[in-house]
């Protein structure tokens, strides 16, 4: 072997399929990375969160502190990479142009994932494992979307795959470099590891990893974040950010408790969250075929049948319980899209694992070797299907919303105000705060503790919050307008008046082609309010 070599030798490891050297090996790399670009070239999609982020990306650059709004100290984001990536590249570039700077987050995030399928290869124990991983992995439409919107999850991919082969390999150093990168990545990111190291001790290759290994592990992932949760502690006054506050009380509804204790009853023989992470993005608004779930429920239940089966390749089984696992962790957080693809690529990688430990299995006849394979290339369509179905949705939401309504709305709200102390109540933050550049105070709270007090108070609806919080604005959907009371109402109408509406319902009804069309019309018409000033004193 070549001197050069060794060290990528003794990263990878020796497979049976010798992938390193192959060429489909390395094709499968490029479309690795090529994928969530083509993706990104295609929708042009931005995630709404990204411009959150990207204001106080642009705040640090510009000296004004790593904030969303100047002068205001709030921990507003949640991932450290997230916004910290940004800025660098804001400050470098000498640009505050969110394309120019998303672009440049895009090829890192390409690349990340490149490193992650390598990572992968190198631990899928046969050529059709390797295929059927790749199908299912290079045609999720959500990975594509949220590693190239702006969204973390390429560099989480890429963390949580290290763990994994780091696990399996029982490198207890890169397991803990991991640890320390998804926590940098996502605070919660030791979910995953946990998940793994579980898997991995239950599975275990020759013997299991012993406490002064698991110690190190942590220790090392603790080292690595520990600076990052000094310095927020000491800048914001806490480690944990207002993003987690302001969803934490989502996540205090009594009916989650009830999820989880059904929750292995559920996933065999209903429906849930593991099922839920292989939909589309956004499925929850409607507009998509009910038979789609059974695509997350075959894939869901595949990976919990690799973990079970004993036949199967020990990276295929602990890639499913960790699976598994996480689904349980899904089932506590909200309904969130960008939450899922670190746990679907581990399902796929189990799945794959299935696949080639039924075609293989000596006692499954011919037939039965060729249903494998044609569920397997089925599922696989499908998921291709759904890739250019989700392609054409965020192509047409981020031209017609994004562009057209959400940017626009900032944009008039800028130009309107007397100044950026002008405050704005609303629920979609991202483009809005942005381009508006005013004081904000969002629901749930993201950027606004006092909306977060609120809420824990027990004021909860819409007109209840904007009464307690004053706003000089307020931008409201047609449906969360819908839902005031008449007291509600009369109370909001006496001290706000209708200012511009914002209305693309018919241009959204007229794309012929258009899955999951219910997702653009809930943000196809808006009311911007604005607060009535008070009467001279007499």
């Amino acid at each position: 072997m070549a001197k050069g070599n060794r060290g990528v030798t003794v990263l990878m490891g020796e497979s049976s399929t010798a992938p390193d050297s192959s060429t489909r090996y390395r094709v499968l790399v490029g479309l690795a990375m090529l994928a969530p670009a083509v993706f990104a070239l295609v929708t042009g999609n931005i995630w709404e969160d990204f411009f959150i982020t990207f204001r106080c990306s642009l705040n640090l650059a510009q000296g004004h502190g790593l904030v969303y709004e100047a002068g205001r100290v709030v921990h507003v984001f949640t991932s450290p990479l997230g916004v910290l990536m940004p800025a660098a590249i804001s400050w470098v570039l000498r640009t505050d142009d969110p394309q120019l700077v998303l672009w440049v987050f895009r090829l890192a995030a390409c690349l990340a994932l490149g490193g992650a399928w390598v990572l992968t290869a190198g631990r899928v124990q046969s050529s059709l494992a390797l295929g059927v991983t790749a199908g299912l992995w290079l045609f999720d439409a959500k990975l594509a979307a949220y590693a190239t919107n702006g969204m973390e999850t390429g560099i989480l991919v890429l963390f949580v795959m290290l763990a994994w082969r780091a696990l399996l390999d029982r490198r207890v150093g890169l397991a803990g470099l991991a640890l320390g990168g998804i926590m940098w990545t996502r605070p919660d990111g030791f979910v995953f590891v946990a998940a793994l190291g579980a898997a991995a001790w239950l599975f275990p290759r020759e013997t299991r990893l012993g406490w002064r290994d698991w110690f190190r592990i942590i220790a090392w992932g603790v080292a690595l974040y520990a600076p990052w949760i000094l310095i927020a502690g000491w800048y914001y006054g806490s480690p944990v950010p207002n993003t987690i506050l302001a969803k934490g009380v989502q996540m205090s509804d009594p009916a989650t408790l009830r999820q989880v204790l059904l929750y292995p009853f559920t996933f065999v023989f209903g429906r849930n969250a593991a099922h839920d992470a292989f939909m589309p993005p956004y499925y929850f608004f409607g507009g998509w075929p009910g038979q789609l779930w059974w695509l997350g429920k075959l894939l869901a239940l595949g990976a919990a049948a690799a973990a079970a089966w004993p036949r199967c390749a020990r990276p295929a089984r602990v890639a499913g319980l960790a699976f598994v696992l996480g689904g349980l962790y899904l089932t506590i957080t909200p309904v969130a899209p960008w939450y899922c693809p670190a746990w679907q690529v581990l399902a796929y990688v189990a799945f794959g694992g299935l696949v080639a430990a039924g075609w293989e299995w000596s006692r499954l006849p011919r037939t039965g070797r060729l249903l494998v394979g044609a569920g397997a290339a089925g599922l696989i369509v499908v998921q291709a299907a759904l890739f250019l179905a989700v392609c054409a949705q965020l192509r047409a939401q981020q031209r017609v919303i994004e562009w057209g309504v959400r940017r626009q709305i900032g944009l008039e709200l800028r130009q309107a105000a007397h100044g950026p102390q002008e405050t704005v109540f609303l629920e979609p933050l991202g483009y809005i705060g942005f381009y508006s550049g005013l004081a904000m105070r969002d629901t749930p709270g993201l950027c606004a503790p006092e909306v977060v007090a609120l809420r824990r108070s027990g004021i909860r609806s819409m007109a209840g919050l904007i009464a307690a919080v004053r706003p000089d604005w307020a931008v409201l959907r047609a449906s969360e307008y819908a839902v005031f009371t008449p007291a509600e109402l009369a109370a909001f109408q006496r001290d706000y008046r209708l200012w511009k509406i914002h209305d693309v319902r018919r241009q959204v009804n007229e794309i012929a082609w258009l899955p999951g069309r219910d997702f653009l019309l809930f943000d196809a018409f808006y009311t911007i309010w604005r607060r009535v000033p008070p009467a001279p004193a007499q």
